[in-house]
């Protein structure tokens, strides 16, 4: 009876406080219209009671929709917003309207509630001329570090930490999610770990716990294991180990999340590693792999890597670490996605194994440096954050490997750090774990000094070409090699009918005649090339990948060095880098070169290997140029091997029997398919050249 009572009491004062209710209204809504096969959206209706919406439905039901949050939740607030999620796969038929839904409960004070309908068009996929064909590229959104790779049940599984309503890397990070049988077609799943975005929430205890799922790795678990904490699964157990970030309060630590399907979705995530007080710096990017019976974890600490151990993924133990840098700065640069990998050394008679030890050199550009563009997306006009971008120029994207052997506890260097990747695209690379008998690493395909200008749309990042990794013993010291996967054969079976060879043939100042006639957007190039005629120093051979009336195309070129040396370089003009984005036509000096003989602060010992082992490089301060030494062999010391990998905005370009890998993007005019090559300083000879062309358009 009070409860009554009271009831009456409240609404009678409501009536004399605020008209009488109105009813339900959307005035605005925001991000509607129309939204693009394969796309992610977010849309925002706003108008009064909107703050009382209790579900949303669309009309079709491939098309699916969530309510993602609630804003300007205040009593007696007439206005109210309400912010869906609406993702249209690609196989929905463009120009096909559909509705909306939204079932608005009735408010006291202003709406007698109902239902409104926000209706949407389908448009055609905005394809582009730099989508990649054989890379993976999400559909919509952005991508960058590949994170859990796992095979699993026959399935290859990529997560990547992604932003799928935005390019521009704005909004709640997810991870994003796809899976491969043969690591070369790829069916783009739905984001994993989700987490709430910060305006769901309504106090500022609860904001404080808003978090995102930075990288991490996965493993299988299985057996009794599987069904234990954990996992609690009936069969396999996939585990992810994954760094969560709760920026508020800045902290980063390790959790871990169970899959009872294969890795398609996750339970609640729990702690497993919390960080210490006073917490330490950048305590992320877990990688955590069997070993004899246990676990063992490596784990980027700030300047070093650390490595832990445990029996059961969630009680571990520090076991050693491994500092890389003699000091942290603010701005850099610090560990990011460490690995550590056992590989045979394959051309040895022995059984001798090496381990390898992965990591990337991370660093915080200022703000002006992401984008050169304010919060609408118009270019910044103030100078100030352009002058202080320049000042970070000493820092760029890249990543090490080293050579050493590990006891279970501690692993010691035997090798100086060698660039994985001599390009200036390939960060953040990682194995995937689950695959007995072969390691196979993929990266990110971009560089932080200009990420979010690349010009792509509706997507910005894609994956590199997963390499299979060997180990080699040659000149009194180990090398590790990357090769392209195998399973790209069913890429070059298809294009059996349209392979353009060449053999024998001299190579003058002038593109062979054989060549004038090809044309292709994306393609796979095995290259031998005889440079005995090429006796003089700067002699050289270049080649012209998607040449074209409008630029010259991304440069390779082999320029004699020495009696039995050479040069190998990777050159964007500024109209190639993506013509008007600023950043990306100006020298950048990460790339291979002078960073190596610049000041930087590793430790004393690692400088003076890093330097002495590859101190011919250099930088070209006109043009964008990535440079490698590598050493002609065959008859002669005369024969240089090259695998050429284009697809249609990257080339990946692999030398020297696969110690050198240069990868990098380059967004040339959609009409630029040309191959050219010809010789400066003398005539070579093209020993054996096979094209195989994956795209006609």
């Amino acid at each position: 009876m009070k409860i009554c009572t009271v009831s009456v009491l409240y609404a009678s004062m409501a009536v004399l406080i605020s008209p009488t209710p109105a009813r339900s209204a959307i005035e605005k809504v925001v991000g509607g219209g129309s939204v693009h096969q394969g796309e992610t959206r977010r849309i925002a209706v706003i108008g009064d009671g909107m703050d009382f919406a209790t579900s949303v439905a669309s009309s079709d039901a491939r098309i699916g929709v969530r309510l993602l949050s609630k804003k300007g939740l205040e009593q007696g607030r007439a206005k109210g917003q309400v912010v869906l999620e609406v993702a249209v796969p690609l196989d929905v038929p463009k120009d096909r309207d559909f509705n909306l839904t939204l079932k608005i409960a009735p408010n006291l004070y202003y709406s007698k509630g109902g239902s409104e309908t926000v209706r949407l068009k389908v448009q055609e996929y905005p394809n582009s001329s730099w989508k990649p064909l054989f890379h993976f590229a999400p559909s919509w959104g952005w991508m960058n570090d590949p994170n859990g790779l796992v095979y699993v049940n026959g399935t290859y599984r990529l997560y990547y930490q992604a932003v799928p309503f935005s390019r521009d890397n704005e909004g709640q990070l997810n991870w994003g999610h796809a899976v491969s049988k043969d690591l070369v077609h790829w069916s783009q799943r739905r984001d994993t770990m989700f987490n709430p975005p910060m305006d769901l929430l309504g106090s500022s205890d609860d904001q404080n716990q808003v978090w995102s799922p930075f990288s991490g790795s996965a493993v299988v678990v299985s057996g009794e294991a599987a069904k234990q904490p954990p996992c609690d699964c009936s069969k396999l157990c996939v585990t992810s180990i994954f760094t969560k970030n709760t920026p508020i309060i800045a902290l980063q630590d390790q959790w871990l999340a169970a899959s009872c399907d294969g890795g398609e979705s996750f339970k609640a995530p729990e702690s497993v590693l919390p960080n210490l007080t006073p917490s330490k710096p950048d305590f992320r990017d877990p990688k955590v792999f069997p070993y004899k019976e246990r676990w063992i974890m490596v784990l980027a600490v700030g300047a070093k890597v650390e490595l832990y151990e445990s029996a059961n993924l969630r009680q571990w133990k520090l076991l050693s670490s491994i500092s890389l840098y003699s000091s942290l700065t603010t701005d850099g640069p610090f560990v990011e996605t460490p690995d550590l990998i056992e590989l045979p050394v394959s051309n040895l008679k022995t059984s001798q194994t090496k381990w390898v030890l992965t990591y990337s050199e991370g660093f915080t550009p200022p703000t002006g440096c992401q984008g050169f563009r304010d919060s609408t997306g118009m270019p910044l006009a103030d100078p100030k954050p352009k002058q202080e971008c320049e000042k970070s120029r000493k820092f760029s994207s890249r990543s090490f490997y080293i050579v050493g052997e590990f006891d279970g506890k501690q692993f010691k260097p035997e090798s100086q750090p060698r660039p994985l990747d001599f390009g200036s695209d390939f960060f953040a690379p990682q194995t995937w774990s689950g695959t007995p008998g072969r390691r196979i690493l993929a990266g990110w395909q971009n560089n932080w000094r200009y990420a979010h200008q690349v010009p792509t749309t509706p997507w910005r990042g894609q994956l590199s070409i997963p390499r299979d990794l060997g180990l080699i013993r040659d000149d009194g010291t180990y090398w590790l090699t990357q090769t392209p996967v195998p399973e790209l054969a069913v890429l070059r079976n298809s294009a059996i009918g349209r392979v353009t060879r060449l053999q024998d043939k001299l190579l003058t100042n002038k593109t062979p005649r054989e060549l004038q006639n090809f044309r292709s957007t994306a393609f796979d190039a095995d290259l031998v090339i005889d440079v005995a005629g090429l006796s003089k120093v700067n002699s050289e051979v270049k080649i012209h990948l998607r040449s074209g009336n409008t630029g010259q195309g991304m440069v390779l070129a082999w320029r004699r060095t020495g009696s039995n040396k050479g040069k190998l370089s990777l050159t964007r003009s500024a109209s190639e880098a993506g013509g008007s984005t600023s950043e990306l036509t100006q020298p950048e000096s990460g790339f291979i070169g002078q960073w190596l003989s610049g000041s930087l602060p590793l430790a004393a010992s690692t400088t003076q290997r890093l330097v002495s082992g590859f101190r011919n490089t250099q930088l070209s301060k006109r043009l964008q140029t990535a440079q490698v030494p590598v050493v002609a062999r065959g008859t002669n010391n005369s024969i240089l091997k090259l695998r050429i990998l284009v697809d249609r905005s990257s080339v990946e370009v692999f030398a020297g029997d696969g110690r050198a890998v240069l990868s990098s993007l380059f967004f040339p005019n959609s009409s630029d398919k040309e191959f050219k090559i010809y010789a400066i300083g003398g005539d070579a000879k093209i020993v054996r050249l096979v094209i195989y062309p994956f795209s006609d358009d």
